[in-house]
């Protein structure tokens, strides 16, 4: 696990992993439809060394692949849910030791200095959306890292969208009914095990600086802001400042997670007082609703719905919400009768906002290729008997239009009383053949 958002990147550059491109490119859409264009294709991470209207570079799809993300965290894909499961059951981070410092040197810089990138074609204007949030608990002192979509509006002014589900929100809300405004710092450019932290729900208890540590297998360290905030001491920019109690202006549109649009709404505010940089910084930026995102937040999901499911069915091997949230399959080994639905019920109970659909499949099926997910219910599913809807469940507290209530579930594995209708055939020396010793161009 890399200690340095530049240690992670120099070492995809060595791997052969990362894209450049010297090309100038615009911040407004360009820059995310050479994104949105890489993922479709290679997927793999991409750095900017040209950025018009900026003298920073921007990278952006360094976790949008799932192989990447598992390799960070020591294993193979069907591994990762597992994995995440066994990190997420203990916090204790305080045997770890700390990685050497990185600390950087800064300068202050205005926020009009850092890339404005605009994404959709009817996003309210420049977005910083992969800003971590750091603040402390206003009662607890214990310190919260989350992601939140940050509309720039000026030099000294960031509206943002908290969402009431979230530790922030509560936090905010705390020095709120104080009349007080929660001092926070907006960090960007992190370690990948601190981006990923960030993007996971571990509860108030336990700061994600010490998840952060349990995937890497190192404390980071800090360094203290304002008197009060602990950052990453080798973050890209920082920008200090405070959200403000009793006060909410409108943002948006902005092209959210589901490839929609958020119409605009009044949120909170976010007012500057301070922006620093790394003299030559590498501002990151993650595409709403594009693999990256969905990679970050599918991970977390499927590795507590695995941590839910082992409980009532062992048999459960790999878990996976990729690349659509909504759907999560499940692969188990022999069983009996009932489990696929009881997997099904126990992975609903598990992941309340975003998973609605869920199907079971058995362990000759490969969950992270949607095609077999597909094949399986196909050819395994009797959709008179093998699917089941519980109706009347709501999924996440921004649907208006209770569009994503209900769950549905699905058993693809293959009847238990004839198992050998069911065996899926096979090519012998498929693996070796290697076409370009048969083909003439």
């Amino acid at each position: 696990m890399s200690e340095t958002l530049r240690t992670f990147l120099e070492s995809l550059k060595q791997s052969g992993k990362i894209l450049t491109v010297d090309r100038e490119v615009d911040p407004q859409f360009e820059l995310n439809a050479v994104v949105r264009k890489v993922q479709s294709e290679m997927n793999l991470p991409v750095i900017f060394n040209r950025v018009r209207g900026t003298r920073y570079k921007v990278v952006s799809n360094g976790l949008g692949n799932y192989d990447i993300i598992a390799s960070l965290i020591g294993e193979q894909r069907s591994g990762v849910a597992r994995r995440w499961g066994q990190l997420t059951s203990s916090m204790n981070s305080q045997e770890l030791p700390e990685f050497p410092s990185a600390a950087a040197e800064y300068e202050e810089i205005s926020l009009d200095d850092v890339p404005h990138i605009t994404f959709s074609e009817k996003d309210a204007g420049p977005y910083i959306t992969a800003g971590v949030i750091t603040a402390r608990n206003p009662d607890t002192g214990i310190t919260n890292l989350s992601y939140h979509r940050m509309q720039i509006i000026s030099g000294t002014e960031l509206r943002c969208r908290l969402s009431t589900s979230g530790d922030l929100y509560r936090m905010q809300q705390l020095a709120e009914k104080r009349g007080e405004p929660l001092r926070a710092v907006v960090a960007i450019g992190l370690p990948p095990a601190v981006m990923l932290a960030a993007g996971s729900t571990i509860g108030p208890t336990t700061s994600e600086y010490d998840f952060a540590a349990r995937i890497a297998g190192g404390r980071f360290p800090l360094r203290t802001l304002d008197g009060e905030i602990p950052v990453v001491d080798s973050s890209e920019f920082l920008i200090e400042g405070e959200i403000l109690p009793n006060e909410r202006r409108r943002e948006g549109p902005f092209g959210e997670w589901m490839d929609y649009y958020v119409q605009p709404m009044d949120n909170h505010v976010f007012m500057v007082k301070r922006v620093l940089a790394r003299k030559d910084a590498i501002f990151y930026a993650i595409s709403a609703g594009s693999n990256e995102e969905l990679a970050m937040t599918a991970i977390p999901i499927a590795g507590s719905i695995y941590n839910a499911v082992r409980t009532w069915v062992p048999q459960v091997k790999d878990v996976a919400c990729f690349p659509l949230l909504q759907f999560c399959a499940m692969q188990i080994g022999p069983h009996s009768e009932g489990q696929p639905n009881r997997a099904l019920v126990a992975a609903f109970g598990a992941e309340m906002n975003r998973v609605m659909y869920g199907v079971v499949v058995d362990d000759d099926v490969d969950i992270h290729n949607w095609h077999d997910v597909m094949w399986a219910i196909a050819t395994r599913c009797r959709p008179d008997r093998d699917v089941f809807i519980i109706p009347g469940v709501p999924s996440f507290a921004r649907d208006p239009h209770k569009i994503h209530w209900g769950r549905l579930g699905i058993d693809a594995t293959k009847p238990i009383a004839h198992p050998a209708d069911f065996e899926r055939k096979q090519v012998p020396m498929l693996s070796e053949i290697r076409l370009e010793d048969y083909l003439t161009r």
